[in-house]
């Protein structure tokens, strides 16, 4: 306290001896009276500073983890049950080759395309169309319902498929920065017979490690139900961590096939599986 009131009394000590110097009007030695104040010329008013413009406040429908990381949607590949503010556009890269767009129709409704870029003479077109809807947000849990179609023309024969399933995912903070992810798609053939259904089933974690940084795990297998059952005799394994921001993210890791009935997983020139990186630019609405 004693230092606050000596700084208090130095500063109107200051300002006493100010005003003690400054010459008055009628100081004859300051004939030509006081300087002109500050500011432009002709007595105008100079214009106040403007603030610049606020970003728009972010939809309660939302999580705040949503909106810091760009591949918030999926994990390697397989879907969320979280969803991007309206009016959102993304672009992801897969490995060069596997090109995806998505928008978001709403809060809770997402469309997105995805198709392969033509490298050799003769290839195959093959393209993929999908919609994601959120349907539960309560607490930490958020579910949706995802459907799929794909088509492949320009081969011998054409191949057309969808696929409908479920995700549901766990926020394991407040923020939904980290989360974990149960998957189930069910696959139908659309020019053929579907005697027997196909069925993948993922599970994932994506867990914060630092504010730009985070680790990501999947694990996807499956198994086919109707006149033909089995499932498969392992899973697809993926690690790595994901480099995110508000507008762009980042996957570097690998994917390594286990077969559970094999005592060496080893993949030949690859024992811990092959590279898998991934890029996704996103802009968000208000951006």
């Amino acid at each position: 306290m004693r230092l606050l009131h000596l700084v208090a009394s130095f500063a109107l000590l200051g300002v006493a001896a100010a005003h003690a110097q400054a010459p008055s009007d009628s100081d004859p030695a300051d004939p030509a009276g006081p300087p002109p104040p500050d500011g432009p010329p002709g007595g105008a008013v100079a214009p106040m500073p403007v603030a610049p413009p606020m970003p728009p406040p972010a939809s309660p429908n939302v999580d705040k983890g949503v909106l810091e990381d760009a591949n918030s949607g999926r994990s390697w590949l397989a879907p969320t049950a979280l969803s991007a503010p309206a009016g959102t556009w993304s672009f992801s890269d897969f490995e060069l080759f596997l090109v995806s767009g998505s928008y978001a129709v709403t809060d809770q409704l997402s469309i997105g395309a995805t198709t392969l870029i033509p490298i050799v003479a003769d290839q195959p077109f093959w393209g993929l169309l999908s919609a994601k809807m959120q349907v539960i947000r309560q607490g930490n849990v958020r579910v949706a319902l995802h459907g799929a179609a794909t088509i492949v023309t320009g081969s011998t024969d054409g191949f057309s498929a969808a696929e409908v399933g479920a995700a549901a995912t766990l926020c394991i903070d407040s923020d939904c920065h980290s989360h974990a992810t149960g998957f189930i798609g069910a696959g139908f053939a659309l020019t053929e017979s579907n005697s027997s259904v196909p069925f993948l089933v993922a599970g994932s974690l994506v867990a914060r490690l630092g504010k730009r940084v985070k680790l990501v795990l999947e694990a996807d297998t499956g198994f086919i139900a109707g006149d033909i059952n089995g499932r498969a005799n392992g899973f697809l394994a993926w690690y790595g961590v994901r480099f995110t921001s508000r507008n762009i993210g980042v996957d570097v890791g690998f994917m390594k096939p286990i077969d559970l009935t094999s005592s060496s997983n080893d993949d030949i020139g690859f024992p811990i599986g092959l590279p898998f990186v991934s890029f996704t630019y996103r802009s968000l609405a208000g951006d």
